[in-house]
């Protein structure tokens, strides 16, 4: 989505009597902060997997693959409710320079929902559940345990850590947007370049996030492992035999 935004804002660069204004310009800039919301609140749902294993692994039906797919499905769901209202109320506005549709940095109402449901909401929720993981771990660490659940709880709290690191190094990428608007609050200007750090900011983050999660999440790196077996050639190795030539003579 980010890519196809950055398409338009190039075009327009190049052809500045061009408009891409309309109501696609709101549904597209929708979309792409409906991916943003839903990539956020995956981290909800990883977090709530490693409760599931750590706190509730008697229960295997809430570690079931069905479970987890009506979990995906709400997640998107609640990502395009919560942006809904900011396509109704008319916060995706056209930008002449930008040649997109964002919420511009002085409609402050528009961006304070959106930091609260993207950022807001979900860090909340990640950080509770992380804390309440930590305290129980460490809390059951002195019962006596079975060897093979404490390895377990090691592996998953070693994960958790690494994604805590992971969802802070998210969130430090979307400083800049907030610092911009921190800078508007304060002084009424948007810098010249806003709106490109914002963009440039997002794209990292989801970058850096989708190829992370391959290497913290024991289930994806195995998936890319066994495909890179699959592909590796076989190796074959042919046997000559030389036989002895016999001569006959009459």
């Amino acid at each position: 989505m980010m890519l196809i935004m950055y398409a338009y804002n190039l075009q327009g660069n190049l052809d500045p009597f061009i408009s891409f204004g309309g109501r696609w310009c709101q549904i597209r800039t929708y979309l792409a902060h409906v991916c943003l919301c839903a990539l956020y609140y995956s981290f909800v749902l990883q977090a709530i997997f490693r409760l599931f294993r750590i706190k509730f692994y008697r229960y295997r039906v809430l570690q079931s693959f069905g479970v987890f797919c009506i979990a995906v499905f709400l997640q998107w769901l609640i990502s395009f409710l919560w942006i809904l209202p900011n396509l109704l109320l008319g916060d995706f506005q056209y930008l002449l320079m930008e040649y997109n549709c964002w919420i511009s940095f002085e409609d402050v109402r528009g961006l304070l929902i959106l930091i609260v449901i993207i950022y807001g909401v979900s860090t909340s929720m990640i950080s509770s559940i992380y804390m309440f993981i930590i305290r129980y771990v460490h809390r059951t660490s002195n019962v006596q345990q079975h060897q093979r659940r404490q390895s377990s709880d090691k592996r998953d709290l070693l994960i958790l850590k690494r994604l805590v690191i992971l969802v802070t190094v998210v969130v430090t990428l979307g400083f800049p947007t907030v610092l911009v608007i921190f800078v508007y609050v304060f002084t009424g200007y948007v810098l010249p370049l806003a709106y490109h750090v914002q963009g440039v900011s997002l794209s990292v983050g989801a970058f850096v996030t989708s190829v992370s999660l391959i290497f913290i999440t024991p289930q994806l790196l195995e998936i890319f492992q066994k495909k890179s077996q699959q592909i590796r050639p076989a190796m074959t190795m042919a046997i000559i035999v030389n036989r002895p030539c016999t001569i006959q003579t009459m």
